[in-house]
């Protein structure tokens, strides 16, 4: 797109934002991702100044710390540890950081004094005192099991400790080194590599000049919001690895604020960005409220979690405003890095703004966000205090903040309406606030024979109210909220939870913040096609793994009926020390302010796993977090492992366990991952989509462990995980391969593309008959003599046709609703089975048909299912949406070959961007890139292949092509609308 259309766009945004037609007393929102930024990276060349110093240990000159092999380790023989080491660069330099490296991954943590002088003889100290070492890390990761869960780690081979500072030196000294391991145990100093780095021209003050108004960013990438700047760095091929680009980035957009809005209040929101952020507003930082220090400015630190900050102070009317955003997804860079939430293989690698962010215009006399970091407010808290189908009490608490100087009456009005619109209760209260006081409003109702809000596989629906604030100074309207909400009152015994006083057994998927060619920049229309996804089979419940879901999700959650365990970020065993634990605790805080009104939240997870050594973050801390702040009905605490330690016995706990299920008598207790383990190299419960051959007996361990836990009072089952995603493929596969890019054990492929396990859940074991008859045969019908066939069903009887010919009336079996017909000579042609009621009348059925050689290529662009109310998605011309595209191997008849393995060539034509897909194996011999995203060449897996595209900020056609030697080529086309 030319410079002056985009201009134009912006300058038409933002003239509708600011002279709109609407009131001005009324607050108005714009999403400002939905025109372009300017977008780069900052890719940092370190200088090891000490390469070509003179360095010593106790006065005597030492070459191999300094040769730049770091793995080629000094040993102390006649000299002593803990000796003076000393670097002379041999004049004084501007220096940022020395690290001291150590080979292999024994030393995890390292002490040292660290000292700097211009002269040698007026020392100052920079650091000292015992600090966590970077892990550095070559080679793919192994698999490791703790206290019978499986997880893995990467292949460290060696790491580093880096002391970071602004000093002005000639010679470096540090002394009293002395190494620790994991555990805490001594370890022999081996240092094999000293890095002095200097600050080069780029970090003097680079952060200044890139966030002003008259930075030249004119060579910058042109951007939409969401966006990922390491979208293209997963499902890699190699099985796995820590290879997502981490590093810093800088977004910046200009923005004109009309005069006529002076007085007036604006906020950004922005709802996720990865890992670390600061905001500058016209070249001034917007700082954080964290209790952590930071060694720079910093605005927020979390992965997935929504923040708001107030730009007015630094605004300037009726001219251009700069918003520039500095992002980091790495160590060492401008914020203090939190050791947790920062997996690659749990998809917390992902860098950039990965959500939407909102320009909000609002008065002086507002209700704040519900968003605690970093502006130290919250908005609304809404809770049901109990609920029966007679009559429900909730309390509704509301924050009216006056950010004016003059005193003022603040009169807010409360309306809770029901789906048509209807007044179920209301409130009306003044009160008196003065300049710069933030007066609660709490008032407590009763709703008469309420509609109460049920999850999928109880009596009722996910009923929404909504809620409505309206705020008034001196009879004038000055801002209005409204948002859906849900009565509903959920407890638990020590065996089970129970929603509105009905039973409800926890059953669904993990899930991860990513998608295939995306990265965590995911289209809205995706995360609530997932959403129905669970919904559709059945599923009720939803365990986002080591961070909360994208706020699109909690609304999707909240109308489909799925229940949501919510985790406000950790790695596995990690939560430890410092800063960990002041920013858990931080994180823990800001997650149940922000999400504390969403009906669909069951659980507030704790951890994943609790720390071996160090000082621990406990599921205590989360609990007086939930005490604090969501205190109305306040959801249980979930601890992953086992009964948490210093736990008060009077307090309640949901016990989680991770590919493993035991009862905790006294407390709820669950399976909450369930996946294929490979003790002893045994092969694994994992299957590729389209391994055939080994899906029935996959299937079946699944549903059997499904039915198991269910006998022993479980309170709930997650199948690990919903979709396959990068990073976890470390398990050997019951067809004896391994090599792939992820665990394999989920019920659907990255792509979406069901497996048989999912279409069991849907047809036969978690959907009633009274709700939906339903049966799922096997996969395909490409077979050669005698067969077992089979099908699963919830119907009273299932029978089977071959080629239009009756093969006999079985009733699956009672548990696992399973029906087989033994010694079925393999004809060509088709194959169904018709589910029957009680009285043996049809009433569902599912074909599968055998296929000749492959024949042409189908091609169809995939439309997002509509939400429940029926509200459909819209493809913009945005630069930030994206769509499917869907690639069917055919015969001459047109029918589906599922064991096509077609190389697949892809070609995107008009105002759209090709972004891809994977392929499930690694191809050995070819580069990382290869059959990954962005790859233009695919592999067909089982007949099928699905790439993502993005839009540009042009509306206009798209066309897919899709070609493979030897077949009929085939092409579908979408247009994107103009916003």
């Amino acid at each position: 797109m030319k410079r002056k259309s985009l201009l134009s766009m912006l300058w038409l945004c933002l003239w509708t934002f600011a002279g709109s037609g609407q009131a001005k007393s009324v607050s108005t929102r714009i999403n400002l991702g939905e025109t372009p930024w300017k977008f780069t990276k900052v890719v940092r060349q370190e200088i090891n100044l000490a390469k070509d110093a003179q360095v010593f240990l106790d006065g005597k000159a030492v070459s191999v710390v300094h040769d730049g092999d770091v793995h080629s380790e000094w040993k102390p023989a006649n000299a002593p540890e803990g000796g003076f080491w000393t670097v002379d660069l041999g004049k004084a330099v501007r220096l940022s950081s020395v690290k001291l490296w150590f080979d292999t991954d024994r030393t995890r943590f390292a002490e040292v004094k660290l000292e700097v002088s211009a002269d040698g003889s007026n020392w100052q100290t920079l650091s000292e005192g015992k600090k966590l070492c970077v892990l550095h890390k070559e080679g793919d990761f192994t698999t490791v099991g703790h206290t019978g869960t499986v997880g893995y780690t990467e292949t460290v081979t060696a790491t580093y400790l880096d002391l970071s500072f602004k000093a002005t030196a000639r010679y470096v000294r540090f002394s009293g080194l002395k190494c620790k391991a994991e555990q805490g145990q001594d370890v022999p100093v081996t240092l094999s590599e000293v890095e002095v780095n200097p600050e080069t021209e780029q970090d003097q003050g680079q952060a200044e000049a890139m966030a002003s108004l008259s930075f030249d960013d004119t060579g910058w990438q042109t951007v939409g919001i969401p966006h990922c700047y390491n979208e293209q760095d997963t499902y890699l091929n190699a099985s796995t690895g820590e290879r997502c680009w981490r590093g810093e980035a800088w977004y910046r957009k200009k923005i004109t604020i009309d005069g006529k809005d002076r007085g007036r209040m604006f906020f950004l929101e922005f709802q996720g960005v990865n890992i670390g952020a600061a905001v500058y507003v016209n070249g001034t930082p917007i700082r954080s409220n964290t209790k952590v220090e930071q060694p720079e400015a910093v605005t927020h630190v979390g992965s997935a979690l929504p923040f708001v900050v107030d730009i007015t102070p630094y605004l300037r009317y009726g001219e251009e405003n700069q918003i520039a955003v500095r992002v980091s997804n790495a160590e060492g860079t401008f914020f203090t890095w939190p050791g947790f939430g920062t997996n690659e293989g749990f998809g917390q690698a992902m860098g950039g703004i990965v959500c939407p962010v909102y320009l909000h215009k609002k008065n002086k006399v507002h209700i704040p966000f519900d968003s605690y970091s970093p502006m130290g407010k919250w908005g609304t808290y809404f809770g049901t205090v109990s609920a029966t189908k007679d009559k429900a009490e909730v309390r509704f608490q509301v924050n009216v903040e006056n950010a004016g100087t003059e005193a003022c009456d603040v009169e807010l009005r409360t309306y809770l309406k029901d789906a048509k619109g209807k007044t179920a209760l209301a409130f009306k209260d003044t009160r008196r606030a003065a300049g710069g006081q933030t007066v609660l409003f709490d008032r407590t109702g009763v709703v008469e024979h309420p509609h109460l809000w049920y999850p999928i596989g109880t009596s009722g629906t996910p009923y929404l109210y909504t809620v409505e604030n309206e705020v008034y100074v001196d009879g004038r309207l000055v801002d209005r909220q409204s948002r859906p909400w849900g009565i509903r009152q959920i407890t638990w015994d020590e065996d089970f939870c129970y929603v509105n006083g009905e039973k409800c057994f926890l059953r669904g998927f993990g899930y991860r913040n990513n998608y295939p060619g995306l990265g965590a920049a995911v289209p809205t229309a995706f995360w609530w096609n997932d959403v129905a996804r669970i919904a559709r089979c059945g599923g009720n419940t939803l365990r986002v793994g080591h961070q909360p879901p994208f706020p699109e999700v909690f609304e999707a959650c909240d109308r489909y009926g799925i229940l949501l365990v919510v985790n406000s970020g950790d790695n596995e065993w990690a939560l430890k020390d410092e800063p960990a634990i002041t920013y858990k605790r931080e994180y823990d805080r800001d997650v149940m302010v922000t999400y504390r009104n969403n009906p669909c939240v069951v659980i507030w997870e704790s951890n994943n796993g609790l720390a071996y050594d160090g000082e621990k973050y406990l599921p205590s801390y989360t609990l007086e977090q939930v005490k604090k702040w969501d205190y109305i009905q306040p959801r249980l605490v979930q601890n992953r492992d086992g009964y948490p330690p210093e736990w008060d016995k009077d307090e309640p706990v949901v016990i989680g366990y991770t590919n493993r299920y035991e009862k905790v008598e006294g407390s709820p207790s669950w399976n909450t991952e369930v996946y294929g383990t490979n003790w002893s190299g045994l092969p694994s419960w994992c299957i590729a989509r389209f391994d055939y051959d080994n899906e029935k007996e996959f299937s079946m361990d699944y549903v059997e462990n499904y039915f198991d836990n269910m006998d022993k009072r479980a309170c709930g089952w997650i199948n690990w995980m919903l979709a396959e995603t990068y990073g976890e493929g470390y398990t050997i596969y019951l067809n004896g391969m391994r090599n792939q890019k992820s665990l394999g054990s989920c019920a659907m492929d990255g792509n979406r593309f069901p497996k048989l396990l999912y279409r069991i859940f849907e047809k036969a074991v978690w959907v009633p008959f009274d709700e939906r008859p339903g049966v799922a045969l096997q996969s395909h019908w490409n077979f050669r003599g005698l067969q077992d066939v089979d099908a699963w069903s919830n119907c009273p009887y299932v029978e089977l046709f071959v080629n239009g010919v009756s093969r006999g009336i079985v009733e699956p079996e009672a548990r696992t609703r399973r029906c087989t017909w033994k010694g079925i000579l393999w004809e060509p042609g088709t194959v169904k089975a018709v589910g029957l009621d009680e009285r043996k009348r049809p009433v569902c059925e599912d074909e599968i048909a055998s296929a000749g050689e492959p024949y042409a290529l189908e091609v169809e662009i995939e439309e997002p299912a509509p939400k429940p109310d029926g509200e459909r998605f819209e493809l913009k011309a945005n630069a930030s949406d994206a769509f499917v595209a869907t690639v069917r191997v055919v015969d001459k008849e047109g029918r589906w070959c599922p064991f096509a393995d077609n190389q697949l060539r892809f070609e995107v034509e008009g105002e759209g961007v090709y972004k891809g897909s994977y392929n499930f194996y690694v191809t050995e011999g070819k580069p990382l890139e290869y059959h990954a995203p962005g790859d233009t060449e695919l592999q067909a897996e089982g007949g099928l292949m699905r790439v993502a595209v993005r839009t540009t900020f042009n509306p206009g056609k798209i066309t897919v092509k899709v070609s493979s030697d030897g077949l009929r080529s085939g092409e579908a086309s979408v247009r994107s609308k103009k916003i």
